[in-house]
């Protein structure tokens, strides 16, 4: 255990250190040239380790092929993670990582300057890693565990495996996405290059177990024109953008917002705003477990503005709705074979094998409805999007031995059935 958290803490710790932050409204793909960067990087790591099939796609997609080293038929495992941090987090800035080896309970005191303490009462997960090393940034970044915990794991399995030989497995593909916190991870994500039956995300929490279910996720973006006049001389005339768009957002029912809901509530999110005398515009994220209640929200986001149209009549106001991903759960019911083959593995290594619902979205709720069922899996992690992110080195070990005994089982399993 002790030799595979001195690599995989070598190798986060060179990841994290190198910028790939995704921005939105950028029209590129990627959204930043830093994740080209990071992933150049991550293909050079490929090459060196000897991997076959390399590919480094125009949109920073890059997947790659670990050989079977067996001769009869096994189904074809894919392990992914993806490449971008939080818009944002570290951006200027170099991400300075702390080892606190041997955590022995209560608070994490990553920065007195910054004021950035971490207690149990905020990460539970924290009590369940009493003796853990655990990694922090320094208190004016985020630390990028989400997901270079993941990216970190899939290649020190991939050295691992290639330095054990006796280990026998199936051909494995990897897969690294750009774009993921933004909502695009797989846009054109090319699945001829990824040929694998099955395959399982690395980007959950710590001790989250395995997530199989996810929100169903619309973006909305709302646009106001309204109508400019003299402030001075504005009776009946003026239509005010600014208050328009307030006047919507503070429609939505405040039962329905993120920081009044939990387990499987729904809720929109208004992310961001910008507004003037002229004209204004909303963005927000629409989140439900089912399809029936995000088509609900959307239905009663369309009532708002329509009455709220009616109240100012001679303004614009639209509303765009892109569905962002789906519910990965209607997949993978179909195919319990896979959570099962999951929940063996990483029982055996002592981790969480509950299959759970996120409040979120991974890569894997696509790559499901794209023919490759995908379930997610615990990296480590903590806290993201923040400077109180953390991860555990020796959890971050323990997942790295249990999805090595998932490819030797998935190979075992069908040297039986051969």
């Amino acid at each position: 255990m002790q030799h595979l958290k001195e690599h995989l803490l070598k190798t986060f710790t060179k990841y994290i250190q190198i910028e790939s932050g995704s921005e939105e409204d950028t029209n590129l793909s990627p959204s930043t040239p830093t994740q080209f960067e990071f992933a150049k990087i991550l293909k050079k790591d490929l090459e060196t380790l000897g991997l076959e099939d390399i590919i480094l796609t125009e949109h920073c997609h890059i997947t790659a092929t670990l050989p079977a080293n067996i001769e009869y038929k096994v189904p074809v495992i894919g392990f992914i993670a993806h490449m971008d941090t939080f818009p944002g987090g570290t951006k200027g800035r170099t991400v300075k990582p702390q080892l606190h080896k041997n955590y022995q309970g209560g608070d994490i005191v990553v920065s007195k300057e910054h004021n950035i303490i971490i207690t149990p009462k905020m990460s539970p997960a924290l009590n369940d890693c009493i003796g853990h090393d655990i990694v922090t940034a320094s208190g004016d970044t985020l630390l990028g565990a989400d997901d270079k915990a993941g990216i970190s794991i899939i290649i020190v399995m991939l050295q691992y495996l290639l330095k054990h030989p006796e280990i026998k497995h199936g051909q494995i593909k990897v897969a690294f996405t750009p774009d993921e916190e933004i909502g695009f991870g797989t846009k054109h994500f090319q699945k001829d290059n990824f040929k694998a039956d099955f395959a399982f995300t690395l980007d959950g929490e710590c001790g989250d177990g395995i997530v199989a279910e996810t929100f169903n996720a619309f973006a909305a973006n709302i646009k106001v024109k309204g109508v400019m006049a003299h402030t001075g001389m504005a009776k009946d005339i003026m239509e005010n953008p600014v208050r328009i768009l307030s006047d919507i957002i503070s429609a939505w029912p405040e039962s329905k917002l993120p920081e009044t809901t939990c387990r499987k509530e729904d809720f929109i999110c208004f992310t961001a705003l910008t507004a003037d005398l002229e004209k204004a515009s909303a963005k927000a994220i629409i989140r439900s477990f089912s399809e029936e209640g995000i088509k609900q929200q959307a239905e009663l986001l369309k009532a708002i503005i329509a009455e709220k149209q009616l109240k100012y009549p001679n303004s614009k106001i639209e509303l765009t709705l892109t569905p962002q991903y789906k519910n990965m759960k209607q997949v993978l019911d179909k195919h319990p074979h896979i959570l099962k083959l999951a929940q063996e593995a990483l029982k055996e290594e002592g981790l969480n094998t509950e299959i759970q619902s996120v409040r979120g979205g991974t890569d894997g709720a696509n790559l499901s409805f794209m023919g490759i069922p995908t379930p997610n899996l615990d990296a480590g992690y903590s806290l993201p999007h923040g400077p109180f992110e953390w991860t555990s080195l020796d959890v971050m070990a323990k997942v790295l031995k249990g999805i090595i005994r998932i490819t030797e089982n998935n190979a075992k399993q069908a040297e039986k059935k051969a």
